[in-house]
């Protein structure tokens, strides 16, 4: 198991090299039980905009820690341009609402424009 230590040093020297997580190793951060590994991956996923990760983003509107959810609401809005009313800091009934919109969203193909995001 990686000490959170190397963990923080080896997602900086990443960042200041410019190098971003893709594919199958990005999936798996994604999942990563590490939240700054989550975090990182979560950056990523929304700086490259991959339709692969939209999944995986929405799976981390659920995660435990707040910062998770913060930055994987900001990888989807740039990813899609939705929000489906999604707040990171709502309780988790709230939370979970808008998260069935995203997956019922996700599961109608991806419209192009949501009828949530123009009502919310």
């Amino acid at each position: 198991m990686r000490t959170l230590g190397t963990v923080i040093l080896l997602l900086m020297l990443c960042m200041s090299a410019g190098c971003s997580m893709t594919g199958a190793n990005l999936y798996a951060a994604l999942q990563d039980e590490d939240p700054s590994v989550r975090i990182q991956a979560v950056h990523d996923a929304g700086k490259t905009k991959d339709p692969k990760a939209v999944p995986y983003l929405i799976d981390r509107l659920t995660d435990s820690e707040s910062d998770v959810r913060f930055y994987a609401i900001q990888a989807l809005k740039r990813s899609t341009g939705e929000t489906m009313g999604y707040e990171y800091y709502e309780p988790a009934a709230k939370r979970d609402e808008a998260v069935q919109r995203w997956r019922k969203w996700l599961g109608a193909g991806r419209p192009e424009h949501s009828e949530t995001e123009t009502t919310k």
